[in-house]
């Protein structure tokens, strides 16, 4: 087996998608040292873990697996990002630097895009589920007239 740097990152990868439940997926920009210094001082303050990936590693490792339609949208550095911090929401996410922009989300094998968590207030899955709980709650007490439609229809010819 040629056990050489890319192959020790390939099995990395591949173990902390298989481990961890979720994480969000991160385009990154190659930036010099002293500006990537400056983003892991800021991860580090907002509690983050991340992952730095290289662009042909990552496409390498995703054709191989379950996420091989998330090929086509990396072209460039990949950080994949872990928080352990509930409270946490996706604007945070977003403004942590302008250089890094969310391409998806991963929870519990399931990859969304970032259109489909726009809508999210919190990363925490049970307040999530208890404001979808409360508003079926709203919706089932409400009528069906004010569904019904006040056009009838002719069955005249």
């Amino acid at each position: 087996m040629d056990f050489n740097l890319k192959t020790y990152k390939r099995f990395k990868i591949k173990y902390y998608i298989k481990t961890t439940n979720y994480f969000f997926f991160f385009h990154g920009t190659s930036l010099n040292n002293e500006n990537w210094i400056n983003i892991e001082q800021l991860m580090a303050n907002h509690k983050l873990k991340y992952f730095r990936i290289l662009n042909k590693i990552m496409i390498n490792t995703l054709s191989n697996s379950i996420f091989k339609n998330l090929t086509l949208l990396i072209h460039g550095p990949i950080i994949l990002l872990n928080s352990n911090n509930a409270n946490l929401t996706f604007k945070e996410l977003e403004n942590i630097n302008p250089s890094m922009k969310l391409l998806g989300f991963r929870l519990n094998n399931r990859v969304y895009s970032k259109k489909q968590v726009e809508k999210l207030k919190k990363l925490s899955y049970l307040e999530n589920i208890s404001g979808f709980h409360n508003s079926l709650k709203v919706f089932t007490k409400i009528p069906y007239y004010k569904f019904k439609s006040k056009k009838l229809t002719s069955l005249s010819k």
